[in-house]
């Protein structure tokens, strides 16, 4: 796998969505470990993707930990999974 350079961050490097309001009021958080991140570009990336599946709230992602969390309602993995893949990433085994 390649490095990209297109963005300089030092690690760690974090972003956090915005808070939505939940409407089921039944909020769950799952964390996932990805694979390939390297800059703030994969970073955007993830959360672009993510962030479009139903029922996500909210996405994490600490890019020294190669970490991404997902709060929201009536999300599930796969789809997540699926996500992480069309934004070029794997979710970790």
């Amino acid at each position: 796998m390649g490095v990209c350079y297109r963005f300089a961050f030092r690690y760690p490097y974090r972003v956090s969505g915005s808070r939505r309001m939940n409407q089921t009021g039944t909020l769950q958080s799952r964390a996932y470990s990805v694979v390939g991140m390297t800059c703030g570009h994969c970073i955007a990336s993830v959360r672009q993707e993510v962030g479009q599946v139903g029922g996500v709230q909210d996405v994490d992602v600490d890019l020294g930990a190669g970490r991404l969390v997902v709060s929201g309602a009536g999300f599930d993995d796969e789809a997540v999974k699926t996500a992480v893949e069309e934004a070029g990433y794997q979710l970790a085994a």
